[in-house]
């Protein structure tokens, strides 16, 4: 969710597909509640990308993996459904994660989920040769001004990935 939410509400979500352009990218209806529960502006650019796609969660298969996940999770309440569906939907259809929340990562990577994070995923794109790490370092600056939790201060991307071997 922390991706879509905080690339929309920084107005850079296209920044972000164009970043992505070549995988298939998915979230659930789950992801697209939580965001609209307290940013309908930033539900509706989400939606709208046409690069996005809303999957069906309500087959028996994901109903299943999303109990699992939902005793895996802790899930108590409506925190961090969106992670659980998202969990559900890559255990029964594989895929990359793009996770933030450090506790369902570590949950979904002990059980066997690949998962990686919004920067993580921008240092790839800069591998790749999607962008220069100028402009990955722009776009985590607007993130980070929009309330992203990152794990560097702002002007911090291209440091900490160099430190974390991301950039190549």
């Amino acid at each position: 969710m922390s991706p879509l939410l905080h690339s929309a509400k920084a107005d850079r979500l296209d920044v972000l597909g164009d970043l992505l352009n070549g995988f298939v990218s998915v979230t659930t209806r789950a992801v697209i509640d939580e965001i609209g529960r307290n940013h309908v502006d930033a539900r509706t650019a989400v939606v709208n990308a046409s690069w996005i796609s809303v999957v069906n969660g309500d087959s028996l298969e994901l109903l299943v993996a999303f109990s699992t996940w939902s005793e895996r999770m802790g899930l108590t309440d409506d925190h961090n459904v969106g992670e659980t569906t998202l969990c559900a939907y890559a255990e029964v259809n594989g895929g990359t994660l793009v996770l933030d929340d450090r506790a369902a990562r570590k949950v979904a990577e002990r059980h066997g989920l690949t998962v990686r994070g919004t920067v993580g995923l921008i240092a790839d794109a800069c591998r790749r040769g999607r962008c220069t790490v100028t402009n990955a370092s722009v776009l985590v600056d607007d993130l980070h001004d929009t309330g992203m939790r990152l794990p560097f201060p702002r002007g911090g991307f291209e440091s900490w990935a160099r430190e974390k071997k991301l950039l190549g």
